[in-house]
């Protein structure tokens, strides 16, 4: 098997299409053939129309002539939303959700459904890791992240309410954008937990997950849970001067050697290029986010899950109906704690960073290293939970390769509502980061632990 492609970007599209060079109509029927050469290895899409259903839009519409993968937990009424759970096989939506209706309005094509573990938990799909077949692409969004990957979209979106953007594009080498809590309008979004449920999305750089966000973000009066962040007016989303900061006690669980010195060979570099790198320490009060995050995340799922595991438990998976059983052994008083405490902690994280520490970001992994080997484990998202909990935004971008061949990134941490700032932060952090270096160098040698 070789590299992921270089194909072109979402931006190189727009341009070509409005400068007449490409057609629209080219530019998806070329997606289309990409995704279908590559199904049968990679599995990214669960499911491709029998021909592309061309979006033929305006040419200076944002994204015309933009082939988009959608993951199969998002509604789209031309296309069945199954979940990747047999009990929703065959199931079409009678309308789209939000997020596709603004794609198709701002003129992009849904090229297919990309696939998803079961209900965005544990139990993944067949789609592989593009740069080897042999390992995980990380879960949930498996399939919009290993498509992006592949060359074949240069946009698609998944969700994340633990670590199911940012976690799947690290492995895959690709950019991971989460941004704040309820920025991007989840209507007619299956939920696994509202209150840590997030869109997000996968492009090949940073740039055009900036461009994309613009043009999708908003809320909508149907997504009925609030964010339980607020944006701090101490942000210095104007200022060029970058003050970085490093956590001295990481908040996931073991670092590989390989990903710890990627990481620190590209803070040397940021800090040579002007950026204030500064060593801190969360609040102790963030230090045991982990049960809250749990309560709620099981608690939620129960009462959004539980009924289709009391009509029909042999179609739901094993490790899904232990979260919902997980759900249902905490206590009310249990769950109303840990919920006062997620708004609680927002508010004293968005404090601490920009008003306490004066941090633009925070730079940590995005995983503890390389993906795994093996399709049955998703990976671990303990490096991404804190920031999902917390509604702030997430960006990942991929910065070496490990001792595998597999792509490690770099995740930056913003502050609640400043999107934007933290975007271009990323984006210059991206251009010291040399990945299209290493990526072409890694496509132009044999690598024997390639699987061929």
């Amino acid at each position: 098997m070789t590299q992921p492609a270089n194909a072109l970007t979402l931006r190189d599209i727009r341009r070509a299409v409005e400068s007449g060079l490409l057609t629209i109509r080219q530019s998806i029927e070329s997606a289309d053939e990409a995704a279908r050469r590559t199904q049968p290895w990679l599995h990214a899409f669960s499911y491709l129309p029998d021909s592309p259903v061309v979006n033929q839009a305006d040419t200076g519409s944002p994204f015309a002539g933009i082939p988009i993968g959608v993951k199969d937990l998002i509604d789209t009424a031309d296309m069945p939303t199954e979940y990747n759970s047999p009990a929703y096989a065959g199931r079409r939506p009678g309308t789209d959700s939000v997020l596709v209706a603004r794609l198709r309005q701002a003129g992009g094509t849904i090229l297919g459904k990309t696939v998803t573990t079961e209900f965005a938990w544990r139990h993944p799909g067949p789609t592989v890791n593009p740069w080897n077949t042999k390992h995980t692409p990380g879960g949930s969004s498996s399939g919009s992240a290993a498509a992006v990957a592949a060359g074949i979209v240069p946009l698609a979106f998944g969700t994340q309410t633990i670590g199911s953007v940012i976690r799947p594009a690290a492995y895959c080498g690709v950019v991971g954008f989460k941004p704040t809590y309820a920025s991007i309008a989840r209507t007619g979004v299956l939920p696994l937990a509202p209150s840590l449920d997030h869109i997000g999305l996968f492009t090949a750089n940073v740039a055009d997950a900036a461009y994309t966000f613009k043009v999708v973000s908003g809320g909508d009066d149907q997504d009925f849970h609030s964010s339980h962040v607020r944006r701090n007016s101490n942000g210095n989303d104007g200022s060029t001067h970058m003050r970085i900061g490093m956590l001295r006690r990481p908040v996931g669980s073991a670092m590989e050697p390989a990903q710890h010195s990627a990481l620190m060979q590209l803070a040397a570099r940021l800090d040579a290029d002007g950026a204030e790198l500064v060593t801190v320490d969360l609040p102790d009060e963030l230090a045991d986010m982990g049960a809250l995050i749990s309560a709620i995340l099981s608690v939620e799922a129960a009462v959004v899950h539980g009924g289709l595991l009391d009509l029909s438990p042999g179609l739901v998976s094993p490790v899904m109906t232990s979260l919902i059983n997980d759900g249902r052994g905490v206590s009310g008083v249990d769950y109303a704690r840990a919920r006062a405490a997620q708004v609680r902690l927002a508010h004293l994280f968005g404090h601490w960073l920009q008003a306490a520490m004066r941090l633009d970001a925070l730079l940590v992994a995005p995983a503890p290293g390389e993906a795994p080997v093996g399709l049955s484990y998703t990976g671990d998202a303990s490096w991404c939970a804190p920031w999902t909990f917390l509604g702030v935004p997430a960006v990942t971008l991929p910065i070496a390769l490990g001792p595998a061949g597999l792509p490690l990134g770099a995740q930056l941490i913003g502050a609640a509502q400043h999107d934007e700032r933290l975007l271009a932060v990323a984006e210059w952090v991206e251009t010291r980061a040399g990945w299209q270096d290493v990526k072409l160098k890694a496509s132009t040698s044999l690598d024997s632990t390639r699987d061929t």
